[in-house]
């Protein structure tokens, strides 16, 4: 990230003195009413005074109630200013597009001019900073692989090709016929990356044949329990796997800085391990509770099934479970 703008002594009085400017001529143009103008000249004053003290994302808070009550490409900028301290390029990028793109009328004033100008350059100097990350997918249809990067699902069109990323930490993810594929990535400023998400050939799930006609009695009570044993049994796994990430997740997160009770500060760090340790604690307990039930469930009906006696010789159903699923193979 760029180091830190700091604006200070007479530029910041005059920086004031410049938004609060342009916020008169905002205002009379529009017709807004004095207390709007007021409370939206005292709201940029004050993201000012933040952004020149370094506390860009307060800054920024402040820029965006302004921007609601007036309009205006200074407050604009600062916004952008404040998205590219805090590492948001892309987004800042994008508002500074906006600005630069701003039409003006002739008898605007010089620092609405000067603003949409610094905003244009600010654009240039920005985009080539800006990280790109290609994510391929390999022993899959592309088309088929749900791709997400950071929880937000990435469009099937931007498989394999080089897309803007933020810098900082990323973790992208693949999911495809019940298997998901997990890799983490790390980009600096202007590198550019590729990344290949493999699914491994696994042992495919064994084909259920159909029961004979005229099943001897318990038949489907023993197949329903069989059933209900190995899909609780898959809970139970999928409940033990994901508390085992949950907690070594939660583990990172102390270690930045999070306390015991995971209330972590505000950087982009900790906010995209802190949303991916938000999503996967939900899963464990109802995971346990779910598989628990199931299993206990099936034992039950297996325990009370009726003799098969007139099964037919060396026919047979168990249960299978796999790391891609589970269910009932038979041979009758």
């Amino acid at each position: 990230m760029r180091a830190r703008s700091r604006v200070s002594g007479t530029a910041t009085i005059a920086l004031a003195l410049a938004l609060a400017l342009a916020l008169a001529t905002t205002a009379r143009a529009a017709d807004v009413d004095p207390a709007t103008m007021n409370a939206a000249r005292a709201l940029a004053e004050e993201g000012l005074d933040l952004f020149d003290r370094g506390q860009y994302a307060a800054a920024l808070d402040r820029f965006g109630r302004a921007d609601q009550l007036i309009q205006a490409p200074t407050i604009d900028l600062y916004a952008a200013r404040c998205l590219e301290q805090l590492g948001r390029l892309i987004e800042a990028s994008e508002r500074y597009l906006q600005v630069s793109r701003t039409s003006l009328d002739a008898s605007a004033s010089d620092v609405f001019k000067a603003a949409v100008a610094d905003a244009g350059k600010a654009y240039d100097d920005l985009k080539p900073r800006i990280p790109r990350l290609s994510v391929g997918v390999r022993g899959a249809p592309e088309r088929e692989v749900r791709i997400t990067i950071d929880g937000k699902p990435m469009p099937p069109a931007l498989v394999g090709v080089s897309q803007p990323v933020d810098p900082g930490e990323h973790v992208v993810e693949a999911a495809w016929a019940g298997r998901v594929v997990r890799r983490e990535v790390a980009l600096q400023e202007r590198q550019e990356a590729a990344l290949a998400l493999e699914f491994p050939v696994g042992v495919r799930p064994p084909i259920v044949l159909p029961p004979p006609a005229g099943p001897a009695p318990g038949t489907t009570q023993r197949v329903l329990g069989w059933t209900a044993v190995g899909t609780g049994a898959a809970a139970l796994v999928v409940g033990g796997i994901t508390f085992g990430i949950t907690s070594a997740r939660r583990s990172e997160l102390i270690d930045l800085g999070c306390t015991e009770d995971v209330v972590c500060p505000d950087t982009p760090t900790t906010r995209d391990k802190l949303g991916s340790y938000n999503d996967l604690r939900l899963v464990p307990a109802p995971a346990f509770i779910v598989g628990g039930a199931l299993a206990a469930g099936g034992v039950a009906l297996l325990l009370t099934a009726p003799s098969s006696a007139a099964r037919p010789r060396g026919a047979a159903v168990r249960p299978w479970i796999s790391p891609w699923g589970a269910g009932i193979a038979g041979v009758f």
